[in-house]
């Protein structure tokens, strides 16, 4: 008599736990983890993260760059030499299939029993630290501040979030400035022949939004012909991939839209473009009032502020690569001064925010001579998550292997585990406050 088949669920269950698509994944997080950090070298970080790691898909890879990476292009030159195809899951993918494997294999169907439990306490663990990457993916405020030596500031531009603003011009130049803002997800879906109307009670216009693109910039229409056209220029959408076929990063991306404010009480019309690299904002007057409209990355505020005292940059010996960028800032708080130094990989932290040294001007570039440094801000919801999983994997393969000691030298388990472990935290802990 045939045994009966496998049940299609249990077998896509036994599928999803098995160690055969654990091995799977990791050797391809091995793989792209690989790619990216040769590919970092030439596109940087920001668009190496976004291809390899953020996505679900890896859009193409680019040989040439990774051959160049290793210095093998000393011995061959291959070129500017692509994989083009989307053969690669992403990071993003990967790290998902992982959670589900982990789950279902190493907390669900795995033998429950007093030699498993600190297996099951390190691979709850590492279930957390995916969900601190997943939170930090989607939730996490990414941005970056300038300072030049001296200055001071308390705000940050988004990265990524983008917004319209519509400021009344003040007649007192110290008056405090205040905006109305327009999120990107209420009017990105406008493309060309789409339109949404925004108003406000304290606005005599109402302001539509049509005709946005991604990515673009404004172009003169020398014969006319266009029918789009405004005060003689049209939105020209631009190609969202650099020389070499790659994917840009975000924060090179330039939007624009078209703009109709119109008078409530008149109905007269004003028309203008809404360019992200514009020199300076749409104006409109209506009376004796001037409006300025933007379209601009979002600005946030932080709960501090920060004054940059003094920026050195380290470079390697004999060369003119950059080895440190460090900066001397004074964090201001309630009225009260706390000096700190900013270097890269030592961030300062505080209110929840991180900041750390991201880039260093000697005044070249800005042409102004003065030294200035850019700043990273990042506000983590999970930003010590990853701190305290790695805490909780080390107390589970601590708790395993000191129980198979005890078995081994045939001594209670429990109560000769559980002691240790109380004696190294607490070693930890004294040794942890020595050092701070």
């Amino acid at each position: 008599m045939s045994s009966p088949k496998p049940n299609p669920l249990a077998r896509l269950l036994a599928f999803l736990s098995s160690f055969g698509l654990a091995t799977i994944v990791l050797a391809l997080l091995l793989l792209i983890t690989f790619l990216g950090t040769l590919e970092q070298a030439e596109y940087g970080l920001v668009a190496s993260q976004a291809r390899y790691f953020e996505s679900f898909l890896v859009d193409r890879i680019d040989i040439g760059a990774c051959w160049r990476a290793l210095a093998l292009n000393a011995y061959w030159d291959i070129g500017n030499a692509t994989f083009p195809l989307p053969i690669l899951p992403g990071g993003y993918t990967l790290m998902a299939v992982l959670f589900v494997n982990m789950f279902l294999g190493g907390i669900i169907r795995i033998r429950k029993s007093p030699k498993t439990i600190g297996v099951i306490i390190s691979h709850f663990a590492i279930l957390f630290m995916i969900a601190a990457g997943a939170v930090s993916y989607h939730f996490a405020v990414e941005g970056n501040m300038s300072l030049r030596e001296g200055e001071t500031s308390d705000e940050f531009l988004s990265f990524h979030d983008r917004v319209i603003e519509i400021e009344k011009v003040q007649a007192d130049e110290k008056a405090k400035r205040t905006a109305l803002v327009i999120d990107e997800s209420k009017y990105r879906d406008l493309s060309a022949g789409k339109g949404r109307t925004f108003t406000h009670e304290s606005l005599p216009f109402d302001l539509m939004i049509t005709n946005w693109k991604k990515h673009a910039q404004p172009r003169r229409d020398r014969d006319g012909s266009r029918g789009d056209a405004i005060d003689g220029y049209f939105i020209q959408e631009v190609s969202m991939l650099d020389d070499s076929g790659g994917a840009l990063a975000d924060e090179q991306l330039a939007s624009a839209c078209a703009a109709i404010v119109k008078d409530k009480k008149t109905g007269a019309e004003q028309k203008g473009i809404l360019w992200e690299f514009a020199a300076a904002p749409w104006t409109v007057t209506f009376g004796d009032d001037k409006y300025l409209i933007s379209l601009v990355h979002r600005t946030y505020k932080l709960p501090f502020a920060i004054k940059l005292d003094k920026t050195e940059q380290e470079k390697h010996p004999g060369t003119e690569r950059a080895r440190r960028f460090t900066s001397w800032v004074t964090k201001l708080e309630d009225g009260r001064e706390e000096k700190r130094v900013i270097t890269m990989n030592e961030p300062v932290r505080s209110g929840g925010y991180a900041v750390f040294q991201q880039t260093f001007d000697d005044g070249t570039r800005s042409r102004s001579g003065v030294k200035s440094s850019g700043f990273q801000i990042v506000e983590n919801p999970s930003d010590h998550w990853p701190l305290i999983s790695c805490i909780i994997v080390a107390e589970g393969l601590l708790l395993h292997f000191l129980m198979m000691l005890a078995r081994f030298i045939k001594v209670g388990p429990w109560k000769f585990s559980i002691s240790l472990i109380l004696a190294f935290n607490a070693a930890f802990a004294l040794a942890m406050w020595k050092l701070l």
